[in-house]
């Protein structure tokens, strides 16, 4: 593996959409015009380092713990917040082996504050093995009330989706939450259709999250089909993101008075249910931070993290890139 460059990944499947899909091509294909440079493997852009208490976690909010289950994906999105770890570096790893599941699980069971675990990445249906592993050893500890799964593989490889998989988590707590991340109605070919309600059928309660990029998705008619499409398949819409900055993102980041201008009209159009939350994740801080619509006044140059902090939205921008 070349470590040197966010590696082009994509799939069979991909590649078939793609020769239709302008999106498809945008989002998985690696330009060498934007993206010839090294990737920065020592970057911690959302502060997700330095809050890992062991190996494969995050833990930045209380009650709740991220599991990174595996560094790799199915097909690597050319505007991964995640680069220095998925694609390159930790790549090389692949997944968590079962002794450090293990220890995961120990962890959680040993602080009752924890009432939520969720599993991401990379993506966590790479490691599947994994992924029951920890389901089921979290079944039985009896303060996590809450599991959830945060996943891009569906819409990378439907065939490859192993329902039998899906019905065993789905039943290992009361309460599963399944999240897509999805960019573009595109995405939401007969195939992945099929999936969706699939996963439905085996009772995960079922949402999407998806990320604001500049010539994919960036007009107010292509994420009202989306949001709408995804609400009438009992997917609930629940956040989409600011992209995040890097040297080879930044021809996806788009001005937040743009997404700010997009989102007023779209609150107007649809129904609360299929409306997402707007959100910054913000860089160097602590929190998902909402974003206010036009119906409201407010000063768009000044934000508060989640500790109080105040930071100018321009921080983002003025980020060194590499």
């Amino acid at each position: 593996m070349d470590e040197t460059r966010f590696a082009e990944k994509t799939t069979t499947y991909l590649r078939d959409l793609a020769e239709r899909s302008e999106a498809i091509r945008k989002m998985y294909f690696f330009d060498p015009e934007f993206e010839d440079v090294p990737a920065d493997i020592g970057r911690d852009l959302l502060n997700e380092k330095v809050n890992s208490p062991l190996f494969g976690t995050v833990r930045k909010f209380d009650g709740r713990l991220l599991v990174l289950l595996s560094y790799t994906c199915a097909a690597n999105c050319r505007y991964c917040e995640r680069q220095d770890r998925v694609g390159v570096g930790l790549d090389r790893v692949g997944r968590l082996a079962p002794r450090q599941v293990d220890a995961v699980v120990d962890y959680v069971a040993n602080d009752p504050s924890l009432y939520e675990v969720i599993a991401s990445g990379g993506d966590p249906l790479i490691n599947p093995k994994g992924l029951e592993r920890l389901f089921t050893s979290l079944s039985r500890v009896e303060h996590v009330k809450v599991l959830r799964i945060h996943t891009r593989f569906p819409l990378q490889s439907p065939e490859r989706v192993d329902m039998a998989l899906m019905e065993r988590l789905a039943a290992t707590k009361s309460t599963v939450y399944f999240s897509l991340h999805i960019d573009h109605p595109d995405e939401l070919t007969p195939q992945v259709l099929a999936v969706i309600r699939d996963l439905r059928r085996c009772g995960f309660i079922l949402i999407s999250q998806s990320v604001f990029l500049k010539g994919v998705n960036d007009d107010i008619d292509t994420l009202q089909r989306m949001f709408t499409e995804l609400f009438q398949l009992g997917v609930r819409p629940y956040y989409i993101y600011h992209c995040q900055r890097i040297q080879t993102t930044e021809r996806f980041e788009m001005d937040l008075a743009e997404e700010v201008r997009i989102m007023s009209a779209l609150r107007e159009r649809l129904s609360g249910l299929a409306f997402p939350q707007h959100v910054i994740d913000l860089p160097s801080a602590r929190g998902k931070v909402l974003v206010p619509s036009h119906h409201w006044d407010w000063d768009p140059a000044k934000v508060r993290d989640f500790d109080d902090s105040s930071l100018s939205t321009a921080t983002w921008q003025i980020l060194p890139t590499s």
